[in-house]
């Protein structure tokens, strides 16, 4: 759940259409076997948030591994909690906008996934402005300026940029604030050039206040078929308690509080970033580029969401209570159909240091292109984590309820200790990387590519011991420990095999390993359950345990190269994830929610094969299209447990087991369809385009109980160069005003089908929503 967050990455959506598509043809006149770039995705049209870049399929789910460079560095180093649009945002401040391969994020920073890769203008020789304004029609507004020019005559130069983005968020009526999100950044530059290259001082200032949510409940009507409930427009309603006011536990005393999700605590983040950049040219024909950023960021967050898949019935009353449900503190009685239990993820205000830099040397040397790079990587963090589990009503901008049948609290509105006391996560890192490639041709007719990364990393760890529902986090104390030198290494290789001209052969190779960790029980019983230590009264884990992921991704191929007319690449591609940890942490949703069970760590891995097939076509003047069709199947691998829970009713223990192997990962489509045309006409004035992408049939959590049907995500737009100076661009998202799901339903990792078919079909449950049609208008301009 938590790093399902990554939908939220921010950006212009309609960039990615404000330069032609570049083909997929693999160059032949010099080596270029380790692609850095990739250059037919739509990376910037995002289906799922108006505020940033889409999530590119890889055959993985999203873990928090897919990052955004700012000049050549992140720009946070861990995603949680410093989420990345936090502190970056597409704007007219940067003078190019690139995606990095798979390949070269890892090579570069050891990441998995598509990277989106930014770089700030440079100062110019003489004044430049850059402006863009736009709107939509539920009221959200950016606005956003760039000026550069130079300081004199010797080679100095600035880059001031301002930036205001207003979003509603596609309208969402929360009732305790107007806006989803508001963020004010602020950017400016000195640059120095000289002979053999130039250094610059850049400064960014980041001031964003949002909230953070995408739940919604529907019906789920069986056979991949839902539809809304009649009283929640899906995509716009709310479903965040219309107040804003969140009960939790205080993790230090375990009282009850309240979080106001509108107050700064909960809801506002500021970065301070400061980068040195630069470059430099030597005489023998190396090239050094360097680049360092300082970052102090208080990034807090207010989540909600269902503690189980199951939205209770208000209409069938236990006997014995005058009412199931009645709203909290007023007494009068909920009439609605629906409610639900919803647990809390909050983290106050916190404290983040982060220090980035990578320095990297190339040459050319005959037909090999080399490089060397360096990167250092200081992460120190502090934060809150707290919790609550209380009863919502089901309906537009919930009201919290009193459920004596629940134990339900009438004063707080908390149920139990479920939910938790709250953690403290305090920890830093220090990781030192050196990296290698090659790129080069023995031959005519072959170019290789070869690379090689080898990280150092050490980690600090406070870890409080106290156990998470049980008491307050100080309790138990914590320890120190540090988790020295662990070596992370990536590995990259890549072939072109040239036939001919036009057609040839294609691989590449790419090993990513890295080392994590966690802390474990020390005792457990005869069941492998963790007890308490002799004499404690609750179970601590104490004991400091590491192990290593790994991530391989291999692809094999043809290309076909027709000039511009057609580009066509067509691979067979396999990617896997192993040793991949889960908390094992179960809550025995059937009897009572507020009994959960330890039976992790649990390891277990992901593997996707698949066919891919990319084409770039002109088939005629003015006239561009780009296709991408994938068949893959992401399934997961050595996963399966078993777990007791306790009966509340008889005392017994009841036995539960799991198995997900070969199911398929959640919110992932086997099929995926992309097919982007634009045509250009009044001699290239006006262009015309659409963005269309199918997902075939998903499934909404781990036993593949729930599945929804396939559907279009689809874009299209009207781009009119009205001058030199001057661009409007209208674009509609969802022109279809499709109504729908995705992703995995919210507290339904362990349902079964046989449960599903007895007590979910023709019942509503919680998941994402797509978002509903929009009309955007943009307006830049050049001065």
């Amino acid at each position: 759940m938590l790093f399902m967050l990554g939908v939220f990455l921010c950006a212009s959506t309609s960039f990615a259409q404000e330069a032609e598509k570049d083909s997929v043809r693999v160059e032949s006149k010099r080596s270029s076997a380790l692609k850095k770039e990739e250059t037919d995705r739509n990376v910037m049209l995002n289906a799922a948030s108006n505020t940033g870049p889409r999530d590119v399929n890889i055959g993985l789910p999203f873990r928090g591994d897919i990052v955004i460079l700012e000049n050549d560095v992140p720009v946070v180093a861990y995603f949680w909690p410093t989420i990345p649009t936090y502190a970056w945002r597409m704007s007219n401040s940067f003078g190019a906008m690139g995606l990095l391969s798979f390949s070269e994020g890892a090579l570069t920073w050891g990441k998995v996934g598509f990277a989106v890769k930014s770089e700030d203008r440079s100062a110019s020789r003489r004044f430049r402005g850059y402006a863009s304004l736009y709107t939509n029609d539920f009221g959200s507004s950016k606005y956003d300026v760039t000026v550069t020019g130079p300081l004199g005559k010797n080679g100095w130069g600035y880059m001031l940029n301002a930036y205001q983005h207003n979003e509603r968020g596609n309208g969402t009526n929360y009732q305790f604030t107007s806006w989803e999100q508001r963020t004010t950044m602020l950017k400016a530059a000195i640059e120095k050039s000289y002979k053999n290259g130039s250094v610059r001082l850049i400064y960014k200032f980041s001031d964003s206040k949002g909230v953070t949510n995408n739940n919604f409940p529907l019906m789920y009507l069986g056979g991949g078929k839902t539809e809304p409930l009649d009283n929640f427009d899906l995509g716009i309603d709310s479903y965040l308690v219309g107040t804003g006011l969140l009960p939790y536990r205080d993790p230090y005393t375990g009282e009850a509080a309240w979080a106001d999700l509108a107050d700064d605590k909960f809801s506002r983040s500021i970065s301070h970033n400061a980068y040195l950049t630069g470059d430099y040219k030597f005489e023998n024909g190396m090239k050094l580029t360097y680049s360092s950023m300082f970052q102090k960021m208080n990034t807090p967050m207010g989540l909600a969401f269902p503690i189980s898949a199951q939205i209770l019935d208000n209409r069938s009353m236990p006997a014995g209570y005058p009412a199931f449900a009645s709203y909290l503190n007023s007494g009068n009685t909920y009439e609605g159909d629906y409610i639900q239990m919803v647990i809390n993820q909050l983290i106050p205000q916190s404290d983040i240091t982060t220090v980035l830099s990578r320095v990297e040397l190339t040459k050319d040397v005959n037909s090999h292109n080399l490089r060397l790079g360096l990167t250092h990587q200081y992460n120190k963090r502090k934060y809150e984590s707290l919790g609550g589990l209380y009863v919502v009503s089901v309906e537009p901008n919930p009201s919290l309820l009193y459920s004596p049948y629940l134990g339900v609290d009438p004063e707080t509105g908390l149920m139990g200790t479920a939910g938790g006391f709250g953690s403290i996560t305090d920890d830093s890192f220090n990781k030192t990387a050196l990296y290698i490639s090659d790129d080069f041709s023995p031959t005519s007719w072959l170019d290789l590519g070869l690379g090689a990364r080898l990280e150092n990393q050490n980690k600090k760890d406070r870890h409080y011991t106290a156990v998470s529902g049980n008491e307050p986090v100080t309790a138990g104390g914590y320890i120190d420990h540090e988790f020295k030198n662990d070596w992370n290494t990536v590995g990259v290789a890549s072939a072109v095999v040239k036939l001919t001209k036009s057609f040839g052969l294609l691989g590449n190779l790419t090993f990513n390993s890295w080392w994590d960790n966690y802390w474990d029980y020390e005792y457990r019983d005869e069941n492998n359950v963790p007890i308490p230590a002799p004499g404690e009264d609750y179970t601590r884990s104490t004991l400091p345990e590491s192990f290593r992921q790994e991530v391989i991704y291999y692809d094999g191929g043809l290309f076909l190269n027709l000039g511009r007319n057609l580009n066509v690449v067509s691979k067979i591609t396999h990617i896997e994830k192993n040793n991949i940890r889960d908390a094992g942490s179960l809550i025995n949703y059937k009897k009572d929610p507020n009994q959960q069970q330890d039976v992790g760590p649990l390891f277990y891995g992901l593997t996707t094969t698949g066919w891919s097939t990319d084409i770039v076509a002109n088939p005629f003047k003015n006239f561009n299209l780009h296709v991408l069709l994938t068949l893959q199947k992401p399934e997961y691998k050595d996963y399966a447990f078993t777990t007791r829970f306790t009966d509340p009713d008889t005392g017994e223990e009841d036995v539960e087991s799991y198995n997900y192997n070969g199911k398929i990962v959640p919110a992932l489509s086997q099929t995926l369809i992309e097919i982007d045309p634009s045509y250009s006409f009044m001699q290239r004035k006006l262009r015309a385009w659409f963005s269309l992408r199918y997902f075939g049939k998903q499934y909404g959590n781990r036993t593949n109980a729930f599945e929804y049907n396939g559907w279009w995500e689809n874009f299209g737009g009207l781009d009119y160069t009205v001058s030199r100076s001057v661009k409007i661009s209208l674009q509609v998202v969802n022109f279809l005003n499709q109504k729908g799901v995705k992703g995995e339903v919210q507290g339904a990792a362990q349902t079964t089908k046989q449960e599903v078919l007895d007590n979910y079909v023709g019942h509503p449950i919680v998941a994402n929503a797509i978002r509903p049609r929009t009309f955007e208008l943009k307006v830049d301009f050049k001065f």
